[in-house]
């Protein structure tokens, strides 16, 4: 009896043990979950971890040195097998010689670009997600690449040094969607010569340089490339003082929404250029001074489900258009400081928490912008049904989504980060189609009065 009740015991313990190996947190002593030796195949693992969060709903790290190899070994002798092919004649097309020069400056164009556009130089890539307040999560995603081994376009294409985003102090406190990009223009004009060269084509490089002359001649695009400070925003306000009835057909209303659009620039090149097209053209624009600012305003509004006046002014280095002369005034107002603006709602700081302001490239969604296109988006659905086993979409589930977020381009690679009330998955889904939807739904007013007119 007592050597049954010991077997038990050892029985227990061991099921103990075991279930204990289970766990997330493996013990120090065991060796074999928990190596301490680097890997015999050297990887970027330590430069990407140091930069993710550990114990949060999401880590992962994957090198990939090795797989970018592997494809390129196995896209080239896909390419020789294709043009093998091609020459043939089994496929029921034989290219001519005209044709097979076109393929051919093409294929090494197109392997130029990648060559020359650092994909092959990554390294390794991580991710995590990690709540660290009650609803929210700090998401991170890293692309590495070694910086004395890199020299791909891709690094610097899209900003180099992490910045102040000076859109930021000119957005009113109802802004509901902000995003602000960087891109790098005048490496691009400089690059592009180099991918027609590349085509060992004299007719790909004559035309090209033609159409560069005649750009320049025309517009002087150099100069416009030149005068461009690599920074474009865009952003959305909703006024809920003023708020817009949808139509009868869907009921309802909503804030009314203002639009700006800001251009960093180095000089008055651009700003000079389109005064010179407005005086130009038709439109009815006028001077008019806004908060002491000196702004050509459309003097007809256009015919649009809300207020559209356009006013165009520059502030400091960016030029700024506005959907109407009042929300022109706001963002003056908040850029002097005499307003407070988004940055210090109670929303924005609460997302802001532990976030350095400073990148590249950012983005912010307010709650307000998914509660107010989800009902559109419903009646839009309405209207046109979904095909039967379509899955039910909770749109204003979807949608109801806060995010912060900023890109970073540092020497090593491109960190991106951001808050949000959703981890890592659905916060990048959010950013890539909350701007397209959220845009897209203004122009659905009109066509869904229509669609469900009697």
């Amino acid at each position: 009896m007592k050597r049954k009740s010991t077997i038990n015991t050892i029985m227990i313990s061991a099921a103990l043990v075991a279930l204990a190996g289970c766990g997330d947190a493996p013990s120090d002593s065991d060796s074999s979950l928990a190596p301490t030796d680097p890997s015999a195949v050297p990887n970027s693992f330590a430069e990407v971890s140091s930069k993710l969060d550990p114990n949060g709903s999401l880590y992962l790290y994957y090198s990939t040195e090795q797989v970018i190899k592997t494809v390129e070994k196995y896209t080239d002798a896909l390419m020789d097998f294709a043009k093998e092919r091609a020459n043939s004649g089994d496929t029921g097309f034989r290219p001519g010689p005209q044709e097979q020069a076109m393929i051919d400056a093409g294929t090494k164009v197109g392997k130029a670009f990648y060559d020359q556009l650092g994909i092959n130089e990554i390294s390794g890539v991580g991710m995590s997600s990690f709540e660290f307040e009650k609803g929210l999560h700090r998401n991170k995603m890293v692309i590495h690449h070694y910086p004395d081994k890199s020299t791909g376009k891709l690094w610097s294409l899209f900003g180099d040094e992490s910045h102040e985003i000076g859109m930021l102090k000119m957005l009113p406190a109802n802004t509901a969607l902000a995003l602000s990009n960087e891109f790098n223009a005048k490496a691009l004009m400089e690059w592009l010569p180099e991918l027609a060269k590349a085509s060992s084509d004299e007719a790909i490089e004559a035309q090209f340089d033609q159409a560069m002359q005649m750009a320049n001649m025309m517009i002087g695009i150099r100069d416009l490339v030149g005068s461009f400070g690599n920074q474009l925003g865009l952003f959305v306000t909703l006024n809920a003082e003023n708020t817009i009835p949808l139509p009868p057909e869907i009921g309802g209303e909503i804030p009314t929404p203002g639009l700006g659009l800001v251009m960093k620039v180095e000089n008055d090149k651009i700003a000079d250029m389109v005064l010179i097209a407005l005086e130009a053209s038709p439109i009815p624009f006028e001077k008019q001074s806004i908060e002491g600012i000196e702004a050509h305003v459309l003097t007809e509004p256009a015919p649009t489900p809300f207020p559209l006046a356009p006013a165009l002014f520059k502030l400091d280095d960016h030029i700024v258009a506005a959907s109407n002369s009042k929300l022109a005034a706001k963002i003056i107002a908040t850029h002097r400081g005499d307003e407070a603006g988004l940055t210090g709602t109670d929303e924005f700081q609460r997302l802001a928490k532990g976030l350095v302001l400073k990148g590249n490239h950012f983005f912010f969604a307010s709650e307000k912008i998914g509660k107010t296109v989800a009902p559109i988006i419903e009646a839009a659905m309405e209207t046109q049904s979904l095909p039967p086993g379509f899955p039910e979409i909770d749109l204003k589930t979807a949608y109801n989504m806060q995010m912060l977020g900023l890109v970073r381009m540092e020497a090593d690679g491109i960190i991106f980060e951001n808050h949000s009330t959703s981890e890592l998955v659905n916060s990048v889904a959010m950013q890539a189609g909350v701007v397209p939807v959220a845009v897209g739904a203004g122009m659905l007013l009109p066509a869904l009065a229509k669609a469900k007119a009697p």
